[in-house]
């Protein structure tokens, strides 16, 4: 496993993508401009002529190379009400006759990937043909500008198309200046142009002079209320922060889709565990952004995953802008497209973005002194002349992920209401609650209790936590409060810790346990590098559950996973039908039959012997390791 071979990638670089671009857009501009002087067609002129071909080649991008039609709603998606009877036919032509699904095909396709030195397979063929033909469309959206008074001063002539800049520039220049008259009475901004200097006019039919520092937050807070997101974490701000710093936090009616191109390709070039800081205020960010400043991200590549993310986020405030500050004069296309340059990613069974813990790392791991005995707290990995067991949630969350494989969030969210002792089979509930939410709603399930967890001690701990909280049933207690409590923000030197949550326990507990770990049997990790982390329990859970004997419903209900198939979704109603006891009677069966035990070297301990609030879960690095500066090294 450790020594596990490099797999070719199934997806292409950012580079790579911008490189087909590029040559998708030189090889169709030197057709579309070959005869510039005179229409291309023999009743439309140019720029007609090369709306409709911009049209044909990103619809015939949307679809496989050897597809035998084109659906209505792939075709109705490049049209909108400011297209003619006429050109919508002759769209529809030129579909038929001359821009085909194999306009690019699939071993020209791999051809030009191969000339790059890029993977060979299907998924880069697809990506490759689909960035191939939008540089065809792009060919002939700037063709339309040939004789705009940009490129004509440029003195560059066609050559002037393949510059961004001027291009850029052209698209803008759609008006003549405004008066200074149209100004009287405003007030004026300090970066406002001069009055004497040409103005060029905005795209947008609402420009604005607001950054997009300033309306980032409530842009975030009316796709909420719109959307029904959850409560923002931090996550989507600070995804919007350094959107606005990577591209210098312009004025809205500045921006492009230039940005949003910029912003794909340079967010991959960061570490992945690159400190971000605060825009204006704290870290890489309290100072205007310099390419020069990016550190190497070799061997630290953020994963195509997050970077999707951050993009699709952004997309979500775009789309919002275009209906007010980014709506566009002519069209309405969105102009700032961040999911035009999302990156495929498509799955490897041969090498997977994530390595599962083994049954050997897990008894690596509660071989710690933190489960067999150690010191108090900041010394609980560390041997001790007095060995002491304590418990919290760095005894207790590993263990409860290991045999339910919730997440770090879910766990560190429990309640004591979400626990039931009382019955024929014990089990906690993960649901929604004001702690924390959860991903999707099939993450909302019961969980039957694993018969080493009962032995270990939960329900006494969580009885001490009841007693010590002075919970009553029906109010918020967590199992944790030392993750969630003021008491518990600060530590003995007077500093915050992080956050809260599963955020804060992975500040003050799990990078150490992992870590320790590692120090004494390295963690699985994949082919880039990447080690196993605490979701990786949710792939062990998965993994050691997936046996040929257990039901596919099972399986979906103990990962929290949306079952597949109308009988699975509408008519499976097992629990409804022979009692939720049964059920749970069978799921905890598979659990104990499938599921390794890694416990049971595990100390039975007698008495629950609990730190002071604010030193729970707080750890410290095993001896002879600083897990805060060198984590897993």
């Amino acid at each position: 496993m450790l020594m596990m071979p490099k797999i070719e990638r199934g997806h292409l670089t950012i580079d790579e993508q911008e490189a087909l671009f590029r040559k998708g857009l030189k090889d169709e501009l030197a057709r579309a401009t070959a005869h510039f002087t005179a229409p291309i067609g023999a009743e439309q002129p140019h720029a007609g002529t090369h709306k409709i071909m911009e049209a044909a080649y990103r619809i015939v991008a949307r679809v496989p190379h050897d597809a035998a039609v084109i659906n209505l709603e792939t075709f109705e998606a490049e049209v909108d009400d400011s297209w003619t009877e006429n050109e919508i036919l002759l769209l529809w032509k030129t579909l038929h006759m001359l821009v085909t699904p194999m306009s690019i095909s699939r071993t020209e396709a791999l051809e030009a990937v191969g000339d790059l030195g890029g993977p060979l397979n299907d998924g880069t063929a697809k990506e490759a043909r689909a960035q191939l033909l939008r540089g065809h469309a792009e060919a002939h959206r700037r063709a339309s500008l040939i004789d705009s008074d940009e490129v004509r001063s440029s003195g560059r002539g066609i050559v002037a198309l393949l510059d961004d800049d001027i291009i850029g520039r052209a698209w803008s220049a759609q008006s003549k200046p405004g008066k200074p008259d149209d100004c009287a009475g405003e007030a004026v901004r300090p970066d406002a142009p001069s009055m004497t200097e040409p103005v060029q006019d905005s795209i947008y039919a609402f420009p604005s002079d607001l950054r997009f520092s300033e309306v980032m937050k409530d842009v975030l807070a009316e796709l909420m209320e719109e959307k029904g997101w959850e409560k923002d974490n931090g996550q989507r701000e600070a995804v919007c922060e350094r959107a606005a710093w990577i591209c210098g936090d312009k004025r809205l009616k500045d921006w492009s889709a230039a940005d949003a191109k910029y912003f794909a390709k340079t967010v991959a070039r960061f570490p992945n565990k690159f400190s971000w800081g605060k825009l204006n205020k704290s870290g890489a960010m309290a100072v205007p952004f310099c390419e020069d400043a990016i550190p190497s991200n070799k061997g630290m590549k953020r994963s195509p995953r997050t970077i999707n993310r951050d993009l699709s986020i952004l997309q979500n405030v775009s789309k919002r802008l275009a209906k007010t500050h980014w709506r566009l004069k002519y069209g309405d296309r969105l102009e700032v497209d961040f999911l035009e340059y999302t990156i495929r990613v498509e799955d490897d069974p041969e090498n997977p973005d994530r390595m599962p813990w083994t049954p050997d790392h897990l008894k690596t791991l509660y071989s710690l002194p933190l489960w067999q005995g150690g010191g108090g707290s900041i010394e609980r990995l560390k041997p001790s002349g007095r060995p002491m067991v304590y418990m919290d949630a760095a005894y207790w969350l590993p263990l409860i992920a290991t045999y339910t494989g919730i997440c770090r969030e879910e766990g560190s969210g429990l309640e004591i209401d979400d626990f039931n002792f009382a019955c024929e089979v014990p089990y906690l509930v993960v649901k929604k609650n004001s702690l924390r939410r959860l991903k999707t709603m099939a993450r909302a399930r019961v969980m039957p209790l694993h018969p080493q967890l009962l032995e270990l001690g939960l329900q006494r701990y969580v009885e001490a936590i009841a007693k010590e909280q002075g919970h009553q049933v029906g109010t918020c207690t967590p199992i944790f409060p030392e993750l969630w409590c003021k008491e518990a923000k600060y530590r003995g030197d007077g500093k915050k810790v992080p956050a809260i949550g599963g955020r804060r326990f992975y500040a003050i507990a799990w990078r150490y346990i992992a870590d320790a770990t590692h120090g004494v049997m390295p963690l699985p990790e994949t082919s880039d590098g990447k080690k196993a982390d605490f979701h990786s329990q949710r792939t062990y859970n998965h993994s050691v559950l997936a046996s040929p004997t257990v039901a596919q419903k099972i399986l979906d209900m103990h990962m929290g996973h949306t079952s597949q198939g109308t009988g699975q979704k509408k008519y499976n109603r097992r629990a409804l039908a022979l009692g939720e006891v049964k059920e749970l009677r069978e799921r905890l069966d598979v659990m104990v039959r499938e599921m390794p035990n890694v416990t049971s070297h595990i100390p039975r301990q007698t008495n629950i012997s609990l730190l002071p609030l604010r030193k729970r879960s707080r750890v410290g690095s095993a001896p002879g390791r600083d897990a805060q500066r060198k984590f897993c090294q």
